[in-house]
C-alpha cells in the first residue's frame, strides 16, 4: 500500500512537470525556442527522468523538488525540461536545457 502511494505521489510530480512544459513551449514568446534545434515541438517525445529533494545544506529543513523530464526525438536526446517547486509545491522557477552537439 504504500508503495503504491509513492508511486502516485512521483506519478504526479511527473504529471506536474509535463503539464508546465506544454504551458511553456505553448506560450507566444516562447514559440522560437525549438528553432535552437531546427525540430519542431511536435518531434520531441518526453520521458520521465528523475525527481530530486535538493536542500541548501545538511542541516536546512528547506528544500526544493527538481523534476526532470528528458527531451527525446528520434534520432537522439534533444536536451531537458526541469521544473522547480518549493516546500509547498508553489512553482520557483522552469527551464529548457538543449544539448549543444545538435
Amino acid at each position: 500500500m504504500i508503495k503504491n502511494i509513492h508511486h502516485q505521489i512521483l506519478e504526479n510530480y511527473f504529471k506536474r512537470a509535463i503539464d508546465s512544459y506544454h504551458s511553456c513551449i505553448e506560450l507566444e514568446e516562447n514559440s522560437c525556442l525549438f528553432n535552437e534545434i531546427a525540430k519542431s515541438a511536435s518531434d520531441v517525445q518526453l520521458e520521465r527522468d528523475s525527481i530530486k529533494f535538493l536542500y541548501n545544506d545538511m542541516r536546512s529543513e528547506n528544500y526544493v523538488i527538481e523534476i526532470r523530464l528528458n527531451l527525446l526525438s528520434k534520432e537522439s536526446n534533444v536536451g531537458y525540461y526541469a521544473l522547480i517547486l518549493n516546500e509547498e509545491n508553489q512553482e520557483l522557477d522552469d527551464y529548457l536545457v538543449f544539448n549543444q552537439f545538435l
